[in-house]
């Protein structure tokens, strides 16, 4: 799948502004700014038991059934839930990171963890010849041909969890692209367990 320069812009324009950042992480609550708008995330999702059947299974860029690795790769660390929130309430509505969704658009469409973006595994792929504006988009300079990454957002990457790899082929895009490990985390639960968990989702594109 390729994407043109304007959607992969596009893909990466929502920001988050810094404000009241969390309530208190120890209970899985977080309330953040994002794109101008108010995001709480707790563990009273109505409608978890649907989710949970919903990302049951493998699917995505394994192909066939899998189960993802702990540790996607060197340097880049895996983090928990209390850790994804952590980041949302500092690193996102810092406006310093981004959490990003591996997925496939059709796949992201199931449900999302709110406050996260687009950033399809395919977008990355060496064969996309917009994979250079998507860096630029994510903070990245180029001088010369060769990519900065000195202020390029902090990522947390996820997909629909252990038993699929999206996530994990797209650290290793970004890995071979130059994105330092040490400023990318991934979060190996993804919407498998963030749905067990009755965390909140968002439905439908975004």
């Amino acid at each position: 799948m390729r994407m043109g320069a304007a959607q992969a812009a596009m893909v990466l324009l929502l920001v988050a502004t810094a404000s009241s950042a969390q309530e208190d992480l120890t209970q899985a609550k977080a309330s953040f700014i994002f794109n101008g708008e108010r995001i709480k995330i707790s563990r009273d999702n109505p409608q978890a038991a649907q989710f949970v059947l919903a990302f049951a299974g493998s699917a995505g860029s394994c192909g066939a059934p899998c189960i993802a690795p702990l540790n996607v790769a060197p340097g880049v660390r895996t983090l928990d839930e209390i850790e994804v929130l952590n980041f949302l309430v500092s690193e996102v509505a810092g406006n310093r990171g981004l959490m990003v969704d591996a997925r496939l658009p059709q796949d992201r469409a199931l449900g999302y963890i709110p406050g996260s973006v687009s950033l399809p595994y395919s977008t990355m792929d060496p064969e996309n010849d917009f994979k250079d504006d998507i860096l630029r988009a994510l903070g990245a300079r180029e001088f010369e041909g060769v990519f900065n990454f000195a202020d390029a957002r902090q990522l947390l990457v996820y997909d629909k969890g252990p038993g699929s790899n999206d996530a994990g082929v797209l650290v290793s895009a970004l890995l071979a692209a130059g994105y330092p490990p040490e400023m990318i985390r991934y979060y190996r639960g993804g919407m498998q367990v963030w749905s067990v968990l009755g965390f909140s989702i968002e439905a439908g594109q975004s």
